[in-house]
């Protein structure tokens, strides 16, 4: 008998089976690194069918939402999630390049007697992720800028000019290096 959530790669596919569910981001803990919070759930459809030539093969269909954290600003970034995937199912040790130089192959899994759903709709939801995730250019709001864009009539060029500056880090780096005169 299948533990809850698992499926039998090989009779599902056969039979054409489908499991539609939904899995709470909490749950999906291989993606929390990333996460900037675990609110949310992502909605699946598993169908199991064969293709042309009889090989069983799964389609994964996944919905939903994460708050992913930008990697500009440390913030919340809202990533939508909504793509399908076809898995051609191949019996465990079964070399598979027959159709490696065709882009439009199916990706390969493994057939298994108690596939967990969950962890393979992490699997693919983390596959499909980008690299360093970030807000649109210009909308990314650093929590290090100290100038407002209503700071009054004066620019940062005026100030400067007036020499109210803000001496930077590195001027403190150029007075260090500077000789000192011992009177």
């Amino acid at each position: 008998m299948s533990a809850p959530g698992a499926i039998d790669t090989l009779e599902f596919a056969h039979s054409a089976q489908e499991l539609s569910a939904s899995v709470p981001v909490a749950a999906l803990q291989r993606l929390e690194d990333i996460l900037y919070d675990s609110a949310g759930s992502l909605e699946y459809t598993i169908r199991g069918r064969q293709d042309e030539r009889s090989r069983p093969l799964l389609e994964l269909t996944i919905g939903g939402s994460l708050n992913l954290q930008c990697q500009r600003c440390l913030g919340k970034l809202e990533y939508r999630v909504q793509f399908e995937n076809t898995l051609l199912v191949v019996p465990p040790g079964t070399p598979v390049d027959d159709d490696l130089d065709d882009p439009e192959a199916p990706d390969t899994i493994e057939a298994s007697p108690e596939l967990d759903a969950a962890a393979l709709i992490e699997d693919e939801v983390l596959l499909s992720l980008p690299l360093a995730p970030r807000h649109p250019e210009g909308t990314c709001a650093s929590r290090f800028d100290t100038q407002s864009d209503d700071a009054g009539p004066h620019s940062a060029s005026d100030k400067e000019a007036d020499g109210a500056r803000a001496p930077s880090a590195f001027d403190k780096l150029a007075a260090l290096k500077r000789p000192r005169n011992k009177h």
